[in-house]
């Protein structure tokens, strides 16, 4: 009986697979990214909950309203991180992630499980950066950025978000908890990579304050 209820609990446990990239993106002075994945995990923790044994008193929304945040959330991180992963001045910065936030959130609403709730985000914003790296190696004359941005952010942060989509779209019905489990785990993993080592569009104003959960909470109030 312990391992049943272990087992239908896992989805919602291996939600806080999100809690050491929530801390390592504010370490890194990406705030903003920090809490788009606390607001992903909550609602993924939350509606999975919901499927749990005993755990229906923390359905504080309807269904398919934790359902919609909770895909909503995961499409937005992967439209953030790769925002972050691209580097842009402002005011295009903030354009772009708002721009993913609103198309995301219509295009979510009218179809949430075909795979466009994905690869919609994902290729728009890797044609956005695909162009304004193009520029800056015409404008250079060679490699942009640097080498090790390929092969320690972009190589392993792809191969882990095409092994949670992989996970999500085709082996999920293998067995749905442990492999669903796992999706968490790689797309967590995947939005670390992703992320530049230190935010170089946060200033320099002094050290950077430190974001800790109850901060993230107030803010999301």
């Amino acid at each position: 009986m312990g391992t049943l209820v272990t087992k239908l609990l896992l989805p919602t446990i291996s939600s806080l697979a999100f809690l050491p990239t929530i801390s390592i993106a504010a370490k890194r002075r990406f705030h903003m990214e920090a809490m788009v994945y606390l607001f992903t995990m909550f609602f993924i923790a939350i509606y999975h909950a919901c499927d749990g044994p005993g755990l229906s008193v923390l359905c504080f929304m309807r269904y398919d309203i934790l359902e919609y945040f909770s895909i909503y959330g995961t499409a937005l991180s992967m439209w953030v991180s790769l925002m972050a992963l691209a580097e842009f001045d402002e005011p295009k910065r903030s354009t772009f992630v708002m721009f993913g936030v609103l198309t995301i959130a219509v295009r979510i609403y009218q179809d949430r499980w075909g795979y466009g709730v994905y690869s919609g985000p994902i290729g728009t914003a890797v044609l956005i950066i695909a162009t304004k790296w193009l520029q800056k190696m015409k404008e250079k004359k060679g490699l942009y950025p640097d080498k090790s941005v390929y092969t320690q952010q972009i190589g392993p942060g792809f191969c882990f978000g095409a092994l949670a989509l992989m996970l999500r779209f085709f082996f999920q019905e293998w067995d749905y908890t442990y492999v669903h489990s796992f999706y968490h785990c790689s797309l967590a993993m995947s939005f670390v990579l992703l992320l530049p080592k230190v935010n170089k569009k946060a200033g320099n104003a002094g050290t950077p304050a430190k974001l800790d959960c109850s901060t993230l909470c107030c803010a999301c109030i």
